[in-house]
């Protein structure tokens, strides 16, 4: 059997490759050799127990010099390869939150760059002492070596952007091992950077990530990209993953007050929406003044890379919302297991609670599964600018697929966002086949067997 090295170096990696049981599909295949980035103990227990060889991967070290060759790089794969609107989109809104000097500062080394960019011989020599400090100025030997001793013979990750993973995967790619990739998300191709490493086959969600991919790297034409959905979405189409609802209802402090609607509202991370949660506080406070009917109740689910304290500072004691923490890592927020405990909790919450709160975030697609209605604040109270710059959020190119079919409420005000919750409350199946459009446009496959998909393209490449 070939000996396959699966990469884990984020949280959502654990989901995707151990939850959904694909590790376990690729050994009857291959032979998997699990390389962690951190040293998750519980996880690596677990896997040894199950008889999978498991490493850890030594610490990716990058010198400033080369860091700034990179950031170099990133301007150029920005400007004239990627060309999607959705980094200007990210950084017009960013930009609000940073103070004009800095900024310019930042505009101008960024327009000098891309000045020297459009010299062919600039990009050229770019690219060599790119690869001339990766050996010089991080510790891709010591990386290298590290590959020689799995005795691998291929590479399969979800995450090829990451920086964990970076000189691990130009070292596999290096030393000419198979190299399969399944891209974690459908916004990773157009919001994450440069993907240094040509793959020999490419898994995506959707269509519209095919034609990203071949648009973005121009030599996946001549590579196999399959749609195989999102594998992570599958624990969606099996009730074996739903907690009771009374077992629910206790693990999230619902108990005590049954009765009661539930609104979701799944918070986003602070490095994007900082000022988000005073939309919790303003749905506290309209439930309070009685503006939203049945005085509903609020489980308030933390992002796994935020910290929840951010929202209590805002909100405050409250009687309408549950605060709920979910998968969190201790030192990184990203570095953390992720068990079926933690994947029966979410599939529970997004199945009991009947209307969805979020900021443009993938939760929209996750909550369409359980044909819920969905709704995204799109407004910043009193300021038309910074609102009209959130609402664009909505439009990166990732989310455009969702936003055509209409299946996604934008609330622009704080009159229409209680408007729209008390609709969904007084008929949560109203936008129901609108759920099975949002769906079909991101994951494609609505017949949990995503995973199955991603386990037969590997096969089928490692026994060609």
């Amino acid at each position: 059997m070939q000996r396959v090295l699966v990469t884990i170096s984020f949280s959502f990696s654990i989901r995707y490759i151990v939850r959904t049981g694909l590790l376990q599909q690729l050994r009857s295949f291959c032979e998997p050799v699990v390389a962690i980035t951190w040293n998750q103990e519980d996880l690596i227990a677990e896997l040894r127990a199950q008889g999978f060889e498991v490493h850890i991967v030594p610490e990716h070290k990058r010198e400033p010099v080369y860091n700034d060759v990179r950031r170099k790089i990133d301007i150029w794969f920005n400007k004239f390869r990627l060309k999607s609107p959705s980094q200007k989109i990210q950084q017009d809104y960013l930009d609000q939150y940073i103070s004009f000097k800095p900024k310019l500062l930042r505009k101008i080394r960024e327009w000098y760059n891309i000045f020297k960019l459009y010299f062919p011989f600039y990009k050229r020599q770019l690219f060599k002492k790119e690869e001339k400090l990766l050996h010089a100025a991080t510790n891709f030997n010591q990386i290298s070596d590290f590959v020689d001793s799995l005795n691998i013979d291929a590479v399969f990750t979800v995450t090829p952007f990451h920086k964990q993973e970076d000189l691990l995967l130009r070292a596999c790619k290096n030393k000419r091992k198979k190299m399969l990739t399944s891209i974690l998300s459908f916004d990773n191709i157009t919001i994450r950077g440069w993907i240094p490493v040509a793959y020999d086959v490419y898994m995506v969600w959707n269509e519209h990530n095919r034609q990203q991919l071949r648009r973005i790297y121009p030599y996946t034409k001549n590579k196999p990209v399959h749609v195989t959905g999102a594998a992570q979405f599958d624990f969606y189409f099996n009730n074996k993953f739903l907690l009771s609802f009374e077992e629910w209802k206790a693990i999230t402090g619902i108990n005590s007050l049954s009765g009661r609607k539930i609104i979701l509202y799944a918070g986003g991370p602070s490095s994007l929406f900082p000022d988000e949660p005073y939309y919790l506080k303003e749905i506290d406070e309209a439930i309070n003044a009685g503006a939203i009917i049945g005085k509903p109740l609020v489980l308030f689910r933390c992002h796994p890379i935020d910290k929840i304290e951010r929202w209590k500072q805002v909100i405050g004691d409250s009687e309408n919302i549950i605060f709920d923490n979910s998968w969190t890592g201790m030192r990184v927020l990203g570095y953390s297991n992720v068990t079926e405990f933690d994947i029966k909790k979410l599939c529970s919450t997004l199945n009991y609670t009947d209307l969805h709160i979020n900021l443009c975030s993938t939760m929209t697609v996750d909550g369409s599964a359980f044909e819920k209605p969905q709704i995204g604040p799109a407004y910043i109270k009193n300021k038309s600018k910074e609102s009209c710059l959130l609402e664009r959020m909505y439009w990166q190119e990732h989310f455009v697929p969702i936003m055509k079919t209409k299946g996604l409420w934008l609330a622009r005000s704080t009159d229409e966002l209680m408007i729209l919750i008390n609709k969904a409350l007084e008929n949560e199946r109203v936008r129901d086949e609108k759920n099975k459009e949002i769906l079909k446009s991101v994951i494609t496959f609505g017949d949990g067997k995503n995973t199955e998909r991603v386990a037969e393209v590997i096969k089928g490449f490692l026994i060609e």
